[in-house]
């Protein structure tokens, strides 16, 4: 029985409510970039990560989509402290944050 709490804890390690974890941002002007006052969370993300809005597999996940107030130009960037790397009895770790292609920062004209 302790091994089985000891491995919910260490899965809980790596799940994250996708609500809080996802960073959304209107930019207007270059300064806006780095004013956290003007970044907002999802109220839901179920169509994304599921019912459950929950991801696993990241420690500290923090998904980043940011937008162009002109032509909704975007910038996603995905920052994690860690990803998980043990393999878990019954637990099959897959890659829920997908980049569908290379994205390059439309916010380097500002920079």
């Amino acid at each position: 029985m302790a091994d089985v709490n000891a491995m919910e804890k260490k899965l809980a390690e790596y799940k994250c409510d996708t609500n809080e974890a996802t960073c959304l941002k209107l930019v207007r002007f270059p300064d806006d970039l780095d004013d956290d006052g003007t970044t907002f969370h999802p109220e839901y993300s179920h169509q994304i990560f599921g019912d459950d809005e929950v991801a696993f597999g990241y420690k500290g996940l923090q998904i980043q989509l940011y937008y162009t107030a002109g032509n909704l130009s975007t910038l996603f960037k995905v920052k994690y402290s860690a990803k998980v790397k043990d393999t878990f009895d019954c637990v099959e770790v897959r890659n829920s944050v997908h980049t569908p292609l290379h994205v390059e920062s439309y916010f380097s004209i500002y920079i």
